[in-house]
């Protein structure tokens, strides 16, 4: 168990992870997947000059790419990607890593798909890293052109990659897999691939300080992964050279210190408090007179890709049923196969504060999901000039519209953290006692709902790619007349309550409690069960007041409350 004081969750955008970059457009490219279409993927054996003499073999091969690529500079740290690409040539390969629980080490497939059969093979744990991947599988290097070593990493390999490009015209128009690897403390099941056809760009991105204006970048799969990967021996390594620019060339150096910092909208933040890349994004804050924003919660050391900014215009997708009619909203009771089954996960990565107040508070993540068939869909629609919208649930079957029905409120909530519209009585939380009774609710009760996390992947109906639906989540600004939030099959919704969302500790004596979360706590939401829609979590709060601290014990045998946590 790990004893916690004056700590704070991470912050939302930060645990949102794979959706804030949805939202930006920034993991791939059109086209509504889901886990149907894609297990009877079929792709052809045929390749095409664009293939290189290597690929003409079916199987994973690096791709043609560009023998020199650029770096940014700025303030003498250099940032650079190799712009390496792992391509899958003549058939798909598919990648599953499941666990039964958190604590249980996760176990990964790789299954190959051409001319519709499917042939499954077990990764040896040796080279599995958890939910991310495979364990040491890639290494970077960057030296000097005299080839002084000034940097080396060796890192996890998602064969999902950060990007997507076609390498053959015979696969399929559109990806299918994620463009991620990995999830939350509670994610089940996560599926990454590279389709017949397609090629995904490797977690090559890197920065260094050095006002070296030429490099060297040398990208290496392990033996052991590529031996499993079936790469060619003399097809593993991918060196480029690099020509290192001035950003704010090619870059406002505003908006790039605003992609560093993020935006503080309900506390989203992508910078840690006090870290070296906070620094230099206020840097070129001033440099271009954007000044005066503050980050946010300390939380994970990722930080934006500054070579995805350029790709922001390439956000949102088709919507799966164009120019369908809309359904007449009744009040029947609808298809059980049409309905999401709405589940709690419990608190985690929880801890204590004192706020601009003196008040001591018990913070902690929180995280409801959809386990499917059907995506959860609220729409909200403005009564009148007021700041109230009538919202209604839709159904959706097979990607289209059969049904909706009014179900609730949204309301537009002005705050610094917030100016943004909010579904009311999505979820609750509660500080009880060990029998039951409340003792402090939490402040946040609406919200803005959009899938951060994947859970479980394998639910019927779990959609792998939600920023290509075209269901996209949006949380309005005060001039909105209509907004749609979606929960996806598969995935989940985190927040982190801090501040006033927190638990008020003033009146709670030391001692042991459970943090009980509901979702759909007044049933208004239409769903497949609600056997599963409550959690708790076990705390021991202890120390004084303006010093509260926090014992959690383990859950399902795992310790949530460590500073590093399976992310991406």
């Amino acid at each position: 168990m790990t004893v916690l004081s004056l700590t704070r969750p991470t912050s939302r955008l930060l645990t949102m992870g794979v959706a804030a970059v949805l939202a930006l457009g920034l993991l791939g490219e059109g086209g509504a997947t889901n886990a149907a279409s894609a297990a009877t993927t079929e792709s052809a054996t045929t390749t095409t000059p664009a293939a290189t003499a290597a690929a003409t073999k079916p199987g994973l091969r690096f791709a043609p790419a560009s023998s020199t690529v650029q770096a940014y500079t700025y303030d003498g740290f250099v940032y650079l990607d190799s712009a390496v690409w792992l391509a899958a040539y003549g058939e798909t390969h598919e990648f599953w890593a499941k666990r039964t629980k958190a604590s249980a080490p996760a176990s990964l497939t790789r299954t190959v798909i051409r001319d519709g059969r499917r042939t499954t093979t077990k990764a040896p744990a040796a080279i599995v890293d958890g939910l991310d991947g495979f364990k040491n599988g890639l290494t970077v290097q960057v030296a000097t052109t005299k080839g002084k070593v000034l940097a080396k990493d060796t890192r996890s390999l998602c064969v999902g990659g950060s990007d997507r490009q076609r390498v053959e015209p015979t696969g399929r128009t559109e990806p299918v897999y994620p463009a991620f690897c990995g999830g939350a403390w509670f994610t089940r099941s996560s599926v990454s691939g590279i389709e017949q056809g397609w090629a995904s760009k490797l977690d090559t991105y890197f920065e260094l300080e050095t006002k070296q204006k030429n490099l060297v970048m040398t990208v290496t799969i392990s033996d052991p992964v590529a031996n499993f990967l079936g790469l060619p021996a003399k097809g593993r390594t991918v060196t480029q050279q690099v020509e290192v620019v001035d950003e704010c060339e090619i870059f406002d150096c505003g908006e790039v210190a605003e992609e560093l910092l993020g935006t503080p909208a309900e506390g989203f933040s992508s910078a840690q408090d006090g870290d070296a890349a906070s620094a230099r994004a206020e840097s070129l804050r001033a440099r271009s007179g954007h000044t005066g924003h503050e980050s946010g919660s300390a939380g994970s050391g990722h930080r934006t890709n500054l070579f995805t900014l350029a790709d922001a215009a390439h956000a949102g997708g088709d919507h799966p049923a164009l120019g369908q009619r809309g359904t007449t909203p009744s009040n029947r009771k609808p298809a059980k196969n049409t309905l999401p089954d709405l589940v709690s996960a419990p608190a985690w990565q929880i801890g204590t504060e004192v706020d601009e107040a003196g008040t001591d508070r018990l913070t902690f993540n929180a995280n409801e999901w959809n386990a499917g068939p059907a995506p959860l869909v609220v729409e909200g629609y403005r009564r009148g000039a007021g700041e109230l919208m009538d919202a209604y649930q839709f159904f959706y079957k097979d990607g289209k519209e059969v049904g909706s029905t009014k179900t609730g409120t949204m309301e537009y909530h002005e705050a610094p953290e917030h100016n943004h519209w909010h579904f009311l009585d999505f979820a609750s939380y509660e500080l009880v006692t060990t029998k039951g009774k409340p003792v402090a609710p939490s402040g946040k009760q609406s919200w803005c709902l959009a899938p951060t996390d994947p859970v479980d992947l394998a639910v019927p109906g779990a959609v792998w790619r939600p920023e290509a639906t075209g269901l996209d989540s949006t949380c309005g600004d005060r001039s909105a007349i209509w907004l749609r939030e979606v929960l996806p099959a598969g995935w989940g919704d985190t927040y982190n309550q801090t501040q006033t969302q927190a638990f008020d500790l003033t009146k709670v004596r030391n001692g042991t409690y459970r943090i009980k979360i509901t979702v759909n706590p007044n049933g208004a939401l239409h769903e497949r069960t609600r056997s599963n829609n409550v959690s708790y979590r076990t705390v021991v709060l202890g120390g004084k007041p303006g010093k509260r601290t926090v014992t959690v014990p383990p859950y399902e045998g795992v310790d949530t409350e460590v500073e590093v946590a399976p992310e991406r």
